[in-house]
């Protein structure tokens, strides 16, 4: 054999040795594939890329690197608490939806109103939010565990080949022991990724099952929703007369009393052994609110004994307990909440209490007794919600709570605190309104007394829920404003924000923006909570999206109404934005920097421009517009240029030399063409110049370039003020010199330095005339100063004898001698 088929050299033959052992592993599947026995595969799958040795010489260097590489690999698959947590947590998950799918059974059997639908529908959106985050979990890690199983699959490979090559090569007993090593190294990091990985697909398995039980509950109560919206006008009982009703229920309520009963024990003791979201998390709220509340009553105590303390709202001060009772109801009743459905009604019924306690000082006290009655039925009403299910029981107490709230309107209207006053009073139509409130509540629950007597049950639930639920969330987000204006107020009184010059300068205006979102919140969710309370959230959310779905446009334009209500808020934000920044910079940022005077307003303005520019390309691309073709907009925009608007690019481009340079800023007292005034505005476009005669003048800023323009107060606000005086002949010049520099010299306003000089300017007709010549910083006064300091200097003349002459003009008339005659 020659040189070609053994080369001499080490690495020519291990590549060589190579090329041979990875033929012979392709072989039999070569054969293989030529067999006429076996029929050609309908999708081949891709060829694997063949494994390729390490060179001898190469490793040791790579055998070293290689644990560093395993721990790059697995590293990132360290022990995962989340993981750890889910497989704690997995049993009480499928617990938990077993024992509510018990009840969910059993409340889709009792044909449920709205109301309980929607609390329903809203506890398995919250398990199926909570499925759905571990199957992604999971789902994830698997993923990352199959990843670096085949990479270290690949390693392995290819340091098995380098062995084969290397025992073929004869190559020495240390390097094959380091080859061994590898590969031991391998498979001890690969086996218990690949046990972690069987374990998480198992775990997986489980989740996926409990996400699609979830499914498919949701799935009815979505059904259920939907036909109970189709159905309120639909006959589903009968009328309270009817005999036969009476019978069923005789033979029904008991039992459904003793399921009410087990399912509400169940419901109380899930939420005491829940840590997470029960009874203990909500006592460290309760805590956590009563210790913050009073401590700032504390402060606030001690603060009044100094002397020094400022008005504040007595809600939460005077209060803390109802204060925090009624912030941990809230948030275990919010519709986020995990609570049972039937608790979370409990909650709502006993905020009633500390709402009441807290506004019965702020409430028109002829609102009281509808307040107290309010709390009533709403118990009662949900303790109707509690027994649905029961036939006639249901029904007589739906019809006994609307024929109640009925009672109380017209007594309220008629001898009540409602009824009409005998003579006029400064509140009456707040009285006026409140009495024809009353009466839309008494007809509305007519309606649902009427529905409920003959049978139609889903629309008096509707109706009565509607009512009741709603005045009571007014109620209560009436308190909780309160009290969140008085943190507020609270807030901007204590260090640190008290220090900020924004809230010493604007405290009042913080507050009633405060309140103003407050209301607009307050408002929004009133909105919510009462369509939750009569269950028409979802059916609510459903037409919202549909509506926002609707497609706008004309040939290949299309937008969506979704699209244009995201343009019109992101353009709002960006403008909001822009205000609160240069707000907060302008307050508190420029005063405690060095930047020159009208620095600020140019920073200011180029950060509002900078905020809307991008507030509008986050618009256009929210419409979906492709960015990247702007610059098609652009090329037609420079043509719109070339043709009709160079005055007003040559209007914005000296607007923002003008900014830059700062030849003029705002507050400067200027004269442009003829105009004399003090600079209020420097826009992009043009400029503002107010007039001493109260005048506004918009200049375009190409004047302000290219013109000449006299600025009396761009570097400083020192004015020189020059008064001529004349004196008689005869009077001695020093003497005047004299009079007049010590009479500037004693007008406070006239500056020291340059001292006042009088100057002899000329040798008039009747008089020698004298200019005085004082300086003062008091820009924005000169007149008065110069008329001040003229009014002085008369009075010291006259003192001193000095005359001021009149204008005198000699007049000689010359007459010529006649000729003499003869």
């Amino acid at each position: 054999m020659g040189p070609w088929l053994f080369p001499r050299s080490r690495l020519a033959r291990f590549a060589v040795i190579s090329s041979i052992v990875g033929g012979l592993a392709v072989a039999p599947a070569l054969a293989q594939d030529k067999a006429p026995a076996a029929p050609p595969p309908t999708a081949p799958p891709a060829a694997a890329a063949p494994v390729i040795a390490i060179p001898v010489d190469e490793v040791a260097t790579q055998a070293a690197q290689l644990p560093k590489l395993i721990r790059t690999l697995t590293e990132p698959l360290a022990p995962s608490p989340a993981i750890d947590a889910i497989r704690q947590r997995l049993p009480e998950l499928h617990e938990q939806v077993d024992r509510d799918l018990a009840a969910a059974e059993g409340v889709l059997w009792d044909q449920p109103a709205l109301d309980t639908i929607q609390a329903q529908y809203q506890l398995w959106q919250h398990q199926q939010l909570q499925a759905t985050t571990w199957l992604e979990l999971l789902t994830q890690r698997t993923t990352r565990l199959q990843e670096t199983l085949k990479r270290l699959a690949e390693l392995k490979a290819t340091w098995r080949q380098t062995r084969s090559v290397s025992v073929a090569l004869k190559v020495p007993g240390p390097i094959v022991a380091q080859i061994d090593g590898a590969v031991e190294a391998i498979e001890a990091a690969a086996e218990p990724l690949a046990v972690e990985r069987t374990a998480l697909l198992d775990l997986q398995s489980v989740v996926a099952q409990e996400v699609s039980r979830v499914d498919t509950v949701l799935a009815r109560f979505k059904d259920a929703q939907n036909q109970a919206v189709g159905g309120l006008l639909t006959r589903g009982g009968r009328a309270v007369w009817a005999p036969d009703a009476w019978a069923d229920a005789r033979d029904t309520l008991w039992y459904r009393l003793q399921t009410v009963v087990t399912a509400r024990r169940q419901d109380f003791v899930n939420y005491a052994r829940d840590p997470v979201r029960g009874l203990s998390f909500h006592a460290v709220i309760l805590v956590a609110l009563l210790a913050a509340f009073w401590m700032a009553r504390r402060l606030m105590r001690v603060r009044a004994a100094r002397g020094d303390a400022e008005t504040l709202g007595v809600v939460v001060f005077e209060h803390p307990v109802a204060a925090a009772v009624l912030g941990t109801l809230l948030i275990a009743s919010s519709p986020s909440s995990a609570v049972a459905p039937h608790l979370r009604n409990l909650f709502q019924v006993l905020s009633l209490v500390p709402v009441i306690w807290l506004t019965r000082r702020t409430i028109d006290p002829r609102l009281m007794p509808s307040a107290y009655a309010v709390g009533v039925l709403l118990a009662v009403d949900r303790f109707r919600q509690t027994i649905g299910g029961a036939p006639v029981l249901e029904q007589i107490t739906l019809v006994l709570e609307t024929f109640a709230g009925i009672a109380f309107a017209a007594h309220a209207l008629t001898v009540g605190r409602l009824r009409r006053a005998s003579g006029d009073e400064a509140n009456a139509e707040r009285l006026q309104a409140f009495r024809a409130g009353a009466g839309v509540v008494a007809l509305v629950l007519g309606a649902a007394v009427v529905a409920g007597t003959v049978g139609y049950v889903r629309l008096a639930r509707l109706i009565a829920s509607g009512v009741l639920g709603s005045g009571a969330l007014a109620l209560t987000l009436y308190a909780a404003i309160h009290v969140l204006a008085d943190v507020a107020s609270f807030m901007l009184r204590v260090w640190p924000f008290r220090l900020l010059r924004m809230v010493q300068d604007h405290r009042q205006l913080l507050e009633r923006r405060a309140y103003q979102v407050l209301l607009w919140w307050a408002i929004a969710n009133w909105a919510l909570r009462a369509l939750d309370y009569v269950g028409l959230l979802q059916p609510a959310k459903s037409l919202g999206e549909a509506i926002l779905a609707v497609q706008l446009g004309r040939g290949s334009i299309s937008l969506s109404v979704g699209d244009i209500v995201e343009f019109v808020l992101t353009i709002g934000l960006a403008y909001l934005l822009s205000a609160f920044i240069r707000f907060v910079l302008q307050e508190d940022v420029y005063p405690h920097t060095r930047l020159p005077r009208g620095a600020s307003y140019a920073l200011s303005s180029l950060l509002n421009y900078v905020v809307l520019t991008l507030g509008l390309l986050l618009a256009l691309g929210s419409l979906g517009l492709d960015l990247s073709k702007v610059t098609i907009l652009a090329g037609a925009f420079g043509v719109g240029i070339g043709f009709g608007l160079q005055g007003v690019v040559n209007n914005f481009v000296s607007g923002l030399i003008v900014l830059f340079e700062r030849p003029i800023q705002v507050g400067d007292v200027v004269e442009i063409g003829g105009l004399q005034g003090e600079v209020a505005r420097i826009g992009i476009r043009a400029s503002t110049v107010r007039t001493w005669q109260g005048a506004e003048i918009i200049i375009p800023n190409a004047q302000i370039v290219t013109e000449r323009v006299v600025n009396w107060t761009r570097s400083d606000r020192r004015r020189r003020i020059e008064l001529r005086v004349g004196v008689d002949y005869g009077t001695e010049p020093e003497n005047v010199v004299k009079l007049l520099e010590g009479v500037a010299r004693e007008h406070p306003q006239i500056l020291k330095v340059p001292p006042p000089q009088a100057v002899f300017v000329a040798f008039a007709d009747s008089a020698i005339t004298f200019e005085l010549q004082a300086w003062t910083d008091r820009f924005e006064r000169w007149p008065t100063i110069a008329t001040e300091l003229a009014i002085a200097v008369y009075a010291a003349l006259r003192a001193a004898g000095m005359k001021i002459p009149f204008a005198q003009h000699e007049v000689r008339l010359l007459q010529d001698a006649a000729p003499n005659s003869g």
